[in-house]
């Protein structure tokens, strides 16, 4: 049964397993200290049950993830692990989700060609498979921006083709593209709206080198590109 947490307690699984080791340490911790480090009121029925819970989910976790071991991914599946990975879910919570390793998650999206994202500083080059040279208005890409709304990479809509004095010397063409940004609404922002996340549009121009088609992966695999 999941536990019902408010929005300042610590209860990540990370924070709840390092209260546990500490209170089975040579030197434990007291319970009162436990409930300080889960930011938590001091409550030890609660605590108790805070770490029961960590435990059931460990071991269905487990037992997930040996029932999936050495089944091939499914077409559901890598549907899964590609919109996760396009909306800007990271590997390891999407390996999560799926009660799957993150090698196995990242080894499928390498596989299939989904454009892997790239660290601040790093070039970002497009598996071969989504390499072109022209764009189709309407196709969705993948590209590297230094925006911190598409730093690492994300996917967008080609709106149309552009022209930039600096294209027209390079003798390469460039596109106008449209990408949503998520927002979730948190408690003191400057705009008031219900809680949950909204998607706001957002515009880039870039050049078709840095650019990766991902087209291929909205068809093959049946992603819904209102999601993205």
């Amino acid at each position: 049964m999941a536990i019902k947490k408010k929005s300042y307690e610590k209860l990540d699984s990370k924070n709840v397993q390092r209260v546990i080791d500490a209170l089975d340490s040579e030197k434990p911790i007291t319970k009162k200290e436990a409930c300080e480090m889960l930011n938590i009121s001091y409550n030890t029925t609660r605590l108790n049950k805070i770490i029961e819970n960590h435990h059931e989910e460990q071991a269905y976790r487990k037992r997930r993830m040996d029932k999936n071991r050495g089944k091939p991914a499914s077409k559901e599946e890598l549907q899964e692990m590609i919109m996760g990975y396009l909306t800007g879910s990271p590997v390891s919570t999407i390996a999560k989700q799926m009660f799957r390793s993150p090698g196995f998650v990242k080894g499928n999206l390498d596989r299939i060609g989904v454009p892997t994202k790239v660290a601040q500083g790093e070039t970002f080059i497009p598996p071969d498979e989504t390499l072109k040279y022209e764009f189709e208005v309407g196709e969705w890409v993948w590209f590297n921006d230094s925006h911190p709304d598409a730093k690492g990479g994300k996917a967008g809509i080609i709106l149309a083709e552009g022209n930039s004095p600096r294209c027209k010397a390079e003798g390469v063409k460039g596109y106008r593209i449209q990408y949503y940004v998520p927002i979730e609404w948190q408690e003191g922002m400057w705009i008031s709206w219900w809680p949950g996340i909204r998607r706001f549009k957002s515009h880039t121009f870039k050049k078709a080198y840095d650019l990766a088609s991902i087209q291929h992966l909205i068809d093959d695999y049946g992603i819904n590109e209102e999601k993205l």
